[in-house]
């Protein structure tokens, strides 16, 4: 990737992050900045270490983030609080780094409380039990397997020292990942009530810990010991994600007993819960956390 294709990127990424950003050298010299750097009165070509006093350089972490090649941050106290200093190595670029703060020129809890009003317009179900539902259901069933062929290539990559083309796969698997949402919101294929999916997940997340951990014993038994490595950090992220599930059920599920006195159907295979009459669904509904059809359902 050349230094120009770098910069590109670093624009179409970061042009409209709302805090100042900018790529910076070793040698402090700023190669490329932000609308927001700009406003802020930054220049490229500048050092970043002549902007203010000793002060305002006072923790600096860009030669750590150099040297050690990983991502550093720092907490500090601004106008709003506290904020956070980061700096990023840039794989294809190792002596430079994203250096940006956040917290530092926003009041973010004023600004999500002005924006938390907004909603989008919904998608969901527009094309469900029209001409168009069969098409869309294969776009997103090409999506998702698009997202799992993209990141399969960027591992692959990576094994083969090409990080900067396993980062060109990473992002179009996230693309990919992006349409196939979109694509199932269109047919409806999870409930826009989401809260009991999202209860299920969690249940199903904290059982994948378990679950990927016997896997990656079976693994390290068959003497496939640095895959059984990565599993066993899988297994742990599952786990993570119930707990964060968690956390958003418990901050933002909505309080109601609505559903109280409603028949509950229950997917044998995954454990998710059907509130209401599932016969109501047409023939070929299935589980929209696992897949199987409406037939295997039986009523708790």
């Amino acid at each position: 990737m050349s230094e120009q294709e770098i910069i590109q990127a670093f624009h179409l990424m970061w042009d409209d992050f709302p805090e100042a950003v900018m790529i910076t050298q070793k040698s402090r010299e700023i190669v490329a900045l932000n609308k927001a750097a700009e406003k802020f009165g930054l220049k490229a070509g500048i050092k970043c270490s002549s902007i203010g006093g000793a002060e305002n350089h006072k923790g600096c972490l860009l030669n750590r983030a150099v040297d050690e090649n990983k991502p550093v941050y720092i907490t500090y106290d601004a106008a709003f609080g506290k904020a956070y200093g980061f700096w990023i190595p840039i794989s294809a670029k190792p002596d430079w780094v994203i250096h940006f703060g956040v917290g530092y020129m926003f009041d973010y809890e004023k600004v999500s409380a002005r924006k938390a009003a907004k909603k989008m317009e919904s998608l969901h179900g527009l094309t469900k039990g029209t001409e168009l539902e069969e098409m869309v259901k294969t776009a997103m069933n090409a999506e998702a397997n698009g997202t799992m062929m993209y990141y399969a290539l960027a591992r692959l990559a990576k094994e083969q020292g090409m990080d900067d083309v396993a980062e060109t796969f990473i992002a179009s698997a996230n693309q990919e990942a992006v349409h196939a949402g979109f694509y199932a919101t269109l047919n409806g294929r999870f409930p826009k009530d989401f809260w009991k999916l999202a209860e299920t997940v969690m249940k199903a997340e904290y059982a994948g810990e378990t679950q990927v951990k016997a896997m990656a014993e079976k693994v390290r038994e068959a003497g496939f010991a640095a895959a059984a490595d990565e599993m066993e950090i899988f297994a742990k992220q599952e786990g993570h994600h119930g707990e964060v599930l968690k956390k958003i059920l418990e901050k933002y599920k909505p309080k109601t007993d609505e559903d109280s006195g409603k028949k509950i159907y229950v997917c044998p295979v995954c454990g998710y819960e059907y509130v209401g009459d599932i016969n109501s669904e047409p023939d070929d509904w299935t589980c929209p956390l696992c897949g199987h059809p409406k037939s295997v359902f039986k009523e708790k």
